[in-house]
């Protein structure tokens, strides 16, 4: 009985140290693997469009992160990393060899929340508030903010207030431009109805527009949305309807 328990012993133990030897054994053959392939996922590739596999791929010609015929532990995915998260249009990314060899790369695009195309410049800022820049194949479906919109501006007030509309399905939906005039009063364009909104400042913004909601969705709904050329919301407390 004890040669029997002894035989199962002396089993399980030389498994357990061949399989630690073959594992081993596979990762340092593992490294020593010459890069065969990069494999590119854009995970929110449904939702955005401004990089592109290929996009990825030529970024990684680079010389200084090139994994083209490099070993798999010649390769510092850390860096990869980093060098992507530079580039302008690229969030996130996350790099990663597999057992067979092959180099993974992940990456997810920023977020455009508002294009300014105003007085001082043309470009894109994103979900964290930055500068992002325009791309020749790609436009992006966000508010358009022109007139006299300092950089500061489309990223302080401005920025904040495009992440509103995002998070707001109607706005999101209603809001097509943001006019700023040059004493820093905000003029909005809808998509829907052929008024223009006058805001004033967008000094509690929220308020004003729970206002005008309010009147979208008992007046306008009745007496049509075209009935009137402007609608005034800088007044504390009034809502101000000028007829065409």
């Amino acid at each position: 009985m004890l040669h029997k328990r002894w035989v199962k012993i002396s089993l399980v133990v030389l498994v357990i140290g061949y399989l630690s030897f073959a594992v081993k054994m596979f990762a340092y053959k593992s490294d020593e693997t010459i890069c065969p392939r990069i494999r590119v996922t854009i995970s929110d590739a449904d939702q955005l469009n401004f990089v592109t596999r290929d996009d990825v791929k030529e970024l990684l010609k680079d010389k200084s992160v090139c994994p083209d015929g490099k070993r798999l532990d010649h390769i510092d995915t850390d860096y990869m990393e980093n060098y992507l998260r530079g580039k302008s249009r690229i969030k996130t990314a996350e790099c990663f060899k597999t057992p067979n060899g092959e180099l993974r790369v992940t990456v997810t695009q920023r977020e455009p929340i508002l294009r300014v195309k105003g007085m001082y410049g043309d470009f894109y800022v994103d979900s964290e508030r930055k500068i992002m820049p325009l791309s020749s194949v790609f436009t992006a479906y966000v508010p358009i903010a022109t007139g006299y919109v300092t950089k500061e501006m489309s990223l302080d007030e401005l920025g904040e207030f495009a992440l509103f509309l995002r998070d707001h399905s109607f706005w999101n939906a209603q809001i097509e431009q943001i006019d700023v005039a040059k004493n820093g009063e905000v003029t909005l364009v809808p998509r829907v109805g052929d008024q223009l909104i006058l805001m004033g400042t967008l000094e509690n913004y929220r308020e004003k527009l729970d206002k005008l909601y309010a009147l979208y969705v008992e007046g306008f709904n009745k007496i049509g949305w075209n009935k009137y050329k402007q609608i005034t919301l800088k007044y504390e407390g009034q809502v101000v309807c000028t007829k065409k």
